[in-house]
C-alpha cells in the first residue's frame, strides 16, 4: 500500500504542505481549528503522526523537501527569461536547492500542465510573467509555495518591476527631440505586462503633452516587430516604443526594407535591453529592468514563504527599479535627430 505523506494530507485538507508541517509542529501558528482540521485528516489517511521522539518538523521537512525550486518561464530561448533563470538558479545554489525548469509556451493550457507537473516534484515555483487569469493563481498559491513575476496578482505573493523612470525618460528624450506622438507596439493581449507598459507610456506622454497611437494585437518576437511596420506606415508618428527589444529590432528591420532608417526617419525604445539591443544597427536604446534583481528578490520571496514567512492570508509585493540605456536609436546622446 502506498505510504501517506504530507503531501497527500496538504491536497485533502486543501491546504499547503507547509501549513501541515506548522499545524503538526508544537508552534501556534496555525489556528486551532485549521490544526484538528488536519490533524483529523492526517489520520483518516493513515498519515504517520509524530512522536514526542519524533518531532512533526523532522518528519514533515523528510518526506515534503525535495530541494528543488521550479521555474515557469513563457519561453526558454527568451533571453530576457533566461537571465532571470540564471540569476535565480544562483540563488538557489546559495540556499542549498536545485531548480527545475520548465517551458509554457505562451499558452495558458500548457502553462497549467507544465505547472501542476513541476509542483509534484519541488518544494515550490517562481513563475515568470504568467498567462493564467488571476483566480487560477491564487487557487494555486493557496496550495504550494507559489511566487509570480512580472505581473502583480492580489493575495499571490509577485514581484514586478517599477517601469515608470523609464517609461517616463523615454518620452521626455521623445519630446526633447520634436516629437508630437508616440507609436506603442503592443505584445499579446493576454500579457499582463503589455497592458502594463501601455498605461505607463499614456501617463507619462499626457505629462509631456504627447499622443499615444497602439497598434495590436502583436507576438512578442522578431516576426511580431515586424508585421506591425504596414500598420504604422499608415500613421507614423516618428516615435515609436515596443513590448520588448525582439519585436523592435524586427520593427526595424523591416523598415530598412522599406527605404526608412533609424534615426533618420524615425526614433524607436525597446524593452529588456538584451545584449542584441547593444549590437544592433544602430544600437537599440532600451528600457533597463534588472534581471537579476528580479530573480534574487523572487527567490527570497519564494524561500521566505516556504519557510512560512509569508502566511495564507498575506501576500507580499516587491518591485525593482527601471531606467533607459540611451543609444543611436533615440538619435545619440545630444541634439535632435536628422530629420
Amino acid at each position: 500500500m502506498k505510504k501517506v505523506t504530507i503531501r497527500d494530507v496538504a491536497k485533502a485538507a486543501g491546504v499547503s504542505p507547509s501549513t501541515v508541517s506548522r499545524a503538526l509542529s508544537t508552534t501556534d501558528r496555525v489556528s486551532s481549528e485549521t490544526t484538528r482540521r488536519i490533524i483529523g485528516v492526517a489520520e483518516r489517511l493513515g498519515y504517520r503522526l509524530p512522536t514526542v521522539e519524533e518531532p512533526a518538523t523532522a518528519v514533515a521537512q523528510a518526506e515534503s523537501s525535495s530541494h528543488l525550486i521550479g521555474i515557469v518561464v513563457p519561453d526558454v530561448t527568451d533571453q530576457y527569461a533566461a537571465a532571470i533563470v540564471h540569476s535565480v538558479e544562483n540563488e538557489c545554489f546559495g540556499h542549498g536547492y536545485g531548480l527545475v525548469i520548465a517551458e509554457s509556451r505562451d499558452s495558458v493550457a500548457w502553462e497549467r500542465m507544465v505547472l501542476e507537473k513541476t509542483m509534484t516534484l519541488v518544494d515550490g515555483v517562481i513563475m515568470v510573467a504568467p498567462r493564467m487569469a488571476n483566480p487560477m493563481l491564487r487557487d494555486y498559491a493557496d496550495h504550494h509555495p507559489l511566487v509570480v513575476t512580472n505581473r502583480n496578482v492580489r493575495n499571490v505573493t509577485s514581484i514586478v518591476v517599477d517601469i515608470s523612470t523609464g517609461i517616463g525618460q523615454a518620452a521626455d528624450l521623445f519630446a526633447v527631440r520634436g516629437r508630437t506622438r508616440v507609436t506603442y507596439l503592443s505584445g499579446p493581449n493576454s500579457v499582463w505586462a503589455s497592458g502594463a507598459r501601455l498605461r505607463e507610456l499614456q501617463t507619462a506622454c499626457e505629462r509631456k503633452g504627447l499622443d499615444v497611437v497602439q497598434l495590436w494585437p502583436g507576438e512578442p518576437t522578431f516576426e511580431g516587430g515586424a508585421t506591425y511596420v504596414d500598420k504604422y506606415l499608415e500613421d507614423p508618428t516618428g516615435a515609436v516604443l515596443a513590448y520588448n527589444d525582439a519585436m523592435a529590432l524586427g520593427f526595424m528591420a523591416r523598415m530598412r526594407e522599406r527605404g526608412f532608417e533609424c534615426p533618420r526617419d524615425y526614433l524607436i525604445v525597446g524593452f529588456n535591453d538584451d545584449v542584441t539591443a547593444q549590437t544592433s544597427t544602430p544600437p537599440l536604446s532600451s528600457i533597463r529592468m534588472s534581471a537579476n534583481a528580479l530573480g534574487v528578490n523572487a527567490t527570497r520571496l519564494l524561500l521566505r514563504r516556504m519557510a512560512g514567512g509569508v502566511t495564507e492570508d498575506f501576500a507580499s509585493y516587491a518591485a525593482v527599479p527601471s531606467s533607459l540605456a540611451v543609444r543611436d536609436s533615440l538619435g545619440g546622446f545630444r541634439g535632435n535627430p536628422k530629420e
